[in-house]
């Protein structure tokens, strides 16, 4: 947004000059138009401070038109501005591979996907109740199923001494 201050400042000065002849006309008093004055001139150097402080972006949302990649904005925010579609790239255990521990995610892998699934679920927050309904099992039984597969956790990660 560009800002031309003597322009702007002439034109509410003329609007202020108008107002006040109608503020003298309808009755009000000195006090009450200089509060008026007072209230305008705020509202002008808020709109002030934003035309100052705001910068348009100028870039176009088509992909066959230009870009214009000089614009400093579009230089800073670019990261936060692109997006990379990897939804074909997603895999249902795709929380498996950013497991910093190498050892730990061959371990998840070397699961069933029966079990794989389980722990999905349950990272992804369902109740035990929720993944029985799933699973078409009764809770105990997912109970013990995921009491084995924290066993084979607890060992494994035992076994690398973490």
């Amino acid at each position: 947004m560009e800002w031309n201050n003597g322009k702007e400042r002439a034109l509410f000065h003329k609007e202020q000059a108008e107002l006040r002849k109608q503020y003298l006309a309808a009755g009000m008093t000195e006090e009450q138009i200089q509060a008026l004055h007072a209230f305008d001139r705020e509202w002008y150097k808020s709109r002030r401070r934003e035309a100052v402080h705001t910068q348009r972006l100028d870039i176009q949302t088509s992909e066959d038109e230009d870009i214009n990649k000089d614009n400093p904005l579009y230089k800073k925010f670019f990261e936060k501005l692109a997006v990379e579609d990897n939804h074909a790239d997603y895999s249902r255990y795709g929380w498996i591979d950013e497991l910093e521990n190498e050892e730990l995610a061959k371990a998840v892998n070397a699961l069933s996907d029966a079990d794989k699934e389980i722990l999905t679920m349950w990272i992804e927050g369902f109740h035990q109740n929720e993944i029985a309904v799933c699973f078409g099992v009764k809770k105990a039984a997912l109970s013990r199923k995921m009491g084995r597969i924290k066993n084979f956790l607890r060992n494994f990660l035992s076994d690398v001494n973490f």
